[in-house]
């Protein structure tokens, strides 16, 4: 009798440990690697211009800060300043120049040459171009969940800024 209860209590304590081992497992292989903070920025404004082109405004806000602001507009404002330039306009696309990345204590400054194209749905043989000068994009790190309970840090923008006009009209 002794001996099965103690059979038993190995059993159970083997299966917690496999469980808390298996459950440390699944946190290190689900949290996000540490990506060196140059290639970062540059996979987010890859994944940025792709959710621009393919008209996904969650796609492009999932990299937007709800501290941003832009000419007094903030998070809400430009997704709906996004919705209308997409319903007013066709076969939009960004070209983007290098990207000039600066890379301080806890904050990312990128400054690029930007240029809009696309088409009027009233006319759709025109092409039209707007070049908006180096845009200034600043970036700020903020801890992020995965699967509610996993955490970390990743780059979100927090502020745009382009000193060659005065505002981009979305």
């Amino acid at each position: 009798m002794v001996i099965m209860n103690r059979t038993k209590w190995v059993i159970g304590l083997g299966a917690v440990a496999a469980l808390l081992i298996g459950v440390r497992m699944f946190l290190v292989l689900g949290t996000p690697k540490e990506v060196d903070p140059r290639t970062r920025i540059q996979q987010i404004f890859a994944e940025g211009k792709q959710a621009f082109e393919n008209e996904d405004i969650d796609g492009m806000l999932q990299f937007v800060a709800d501290e941003f602001s832009f000419g007094g507009m903030d998070k809400q404002r430009l997704r709906y300043q996004l919705l209308q330039l997409f319903k007013q306009s066709d076969q939009l696309r960004a070209e983007l120049g290098d990207l000039q990345i600066e890379i301080f204590a806890g904050r990312i400054v990128v400054r690029t040459p930007i240029r809009i194209i696309w088409r009027d749905p009233n006319d759709p043989k025109a092409v039209n171009s707007q070049d908006y000068g180096v845009v200034e994009f600043e970036f700020r790190r903020f801890p992020q969940r995965k699967w509610l309970f996993i955490r970390y840090d990743d780059w979100r923008l927090v502020r745009i800024e382009a000193p060659q006009m005065g505002e981009i009209p979305l």
